[in-house]
């Protein structure tokens, strides 16, 4: 069914109840059944950019057991949330395509996912959780059905963003300008989604959402293709908010992601659109002007989906100023929240260099390890915001004297038109 509707800066076409899979529910009663799983898709007015335009992936809050995609909007101490749809609406006015995700809720009795998703299986935070049951009456739940309920919705939403990626042409996307976010659940299973489930999303917001620590300390480790995060809570949030929020944003902060972490001011777990922000930590440079929680929200966007412009002669003059030794050169390329992750180190992604100091002196540390080192025979090619170079490395290692000559190849990351993540690696010779 399609309606059109008028957000902030013009007419939008909005398509309701459009299908993106199927999932199991009924699990334990001896009738399981399947349902189709459903997602709201705002259309901007207008002809899409060349590339196509960016896109949002919602999802709305309710405890697991609330909420729908047209419907969210709570109360608490006189302050309410904006829905997501409301989002979508405002959103999609200003040019992006957006979807509210629909998924499965607990008391639907979720069939079990085929692996956990959750480590720490034995600790659920319930308090809220039960307070919903009570509010909808209904009966305590199992904590293998809040388990089941939690873990069905992740992959809901993981599963809406596959559909859509792979679906990207229906609605003129460019399948590498997608963000996914959402408030409270709809937050927490946007979050897991792509840090446990492997979406491959530009950008991850969450409204007073995060992770369970144990779950990102897990999940959220190498940065290697891991997007950034825009982050959420209010000052009186629900007391298993913000640890969870701060477990987030710390194993992000440490994987080299790009992070903006909000306070919103005096409001408990509901605050809208039009609240007041303040900065609470922030790697993703560019977050101190912002005023309220949509403010925030745009300048993420604005900075996560910034078209990339970075070419393969880029790429070839990067090379060339590694050969001459140009430090200076070399970090004019990079971006203020660089990454480096080099080809040998303790961790499985090498050793990581977080910043452009960090990324200065690890790069440095080529020259000083290897006097004469250069990078032969270079090759590149570019895709959208990935990149890749391919080289043999030389030189004489200052420790012992001994010649290296060694394959290897970088994997690059861009925004805009500068490199953010460079990582490194070579083939082990024996």
């Amino acid at each position: 069914m399609n309606d059109m509707a008028h957000g902030s800066r013009g007419a939008i076409q909005i398509e309701r109840d459009v299908p993106y899979g199927e999932g199991t529910v009924g699990f334990g009663t001896g009738q399981p059944e399947t349902r189709a799983l459903r997602m709201d898709v705002f259309l901007p007015g207008g002809v899409a950019p060349p590339g196509g335009r960016p896109a949002l992936v919602l999802s709305h809050g309710g405890a697991y057991h609330r909420g729908a995609k047209e419907r969210d909007e709570f109360e608490q101490g006189g302050s309410r949330n904006t829905p997501v749809h409301e989002y979508c609406e405002r959103f999609a006015a200003r040019g992006y395509v957006c979807f509210s995700i629909g998924y499965r809720l607990t008391q639907e009795l979720p069939a079990p996912q085929p692996a956990p998703i959750k480590r720490n299986r034995d600790t659920i935070e319930r308090d809220r959780i039960d307070f919903v049951r009570g509010l909808l009456g209904l009966p305590p739940a199992t904590h293998a059905d809040l388990l089941n309920g939690s873990e069905a919705a992740w992959a809901d939403v993981a599963s809406a963003f596959a559909y859509v990626q792979a679906n990207a042409g229906l609605w003129d996307i460019d399948p590498e300008r997608m963000v996914i976010g959402g408030f409270s659940a709809g937050g927490f299973a946007s979050a897991y989604a792509v840090y446990a489930l492997g979406q491959r999303a530009a950008g991850v917001i969450g409204l007073s959402a995060g992770m369970d620590s144990e779950d990102a300390e897990y999940y959220v480790h190498g940065g290697r293709g891991l997007p950034p995060v825009l982050l959420f809570e209010g000052e009186n949030d629900l007391p298993s908010i913000p640890p969870r929020v701060g477990a987030l944003a710390s194993s992000a902060t440490r994987a080299g992601l790009g992070v903006r972490h909000y306070v919103v001011p005096g409001k408990p777990h509901f605050y809208d659109r039009e609240a007041a922000v303040k900065l609470k930590a922030c790697t993703l440079p560019g977050g101190e002007g912002s005023a309220t929680v949509e403010d925030a929200i745009l300048q993420f966007l604005d900075a996560v989906l910034a078209p990339p412009r970075v070419t393969v002669v880029d790429l070839d003059a990067f090379a060339q100023a590694w050969n001459r030794h140009d430090i200076d050169a070399l970090m004019s390329f990079m971006t203020e929240d660089c990454l480096f992750h080099s080809s040998i180190g303790t961790e499985a992604s090498g050793t990581r260099y977080v910043g452009r100091d960090a990324v200065r002196a690890g790069f440095v540390k080529a020259w000083t390890d290897f006097p004469d080192a250069q990078w032969t025979r270079a090759r590149h090619f570019v895709a959208g915001r990935r990149g890749v170079s391919e080289w043999t490395f030389v030189g004489t290692r200052a420790s012992d004297g001994k010649r290296v000559e060694v394959d290897g190849g970088d994997l690059f990351t861009f925004r805009g038109d500068k490199i953010r993540v460079k990582d490194s690696w070579r083939k082990q010779r024996s």
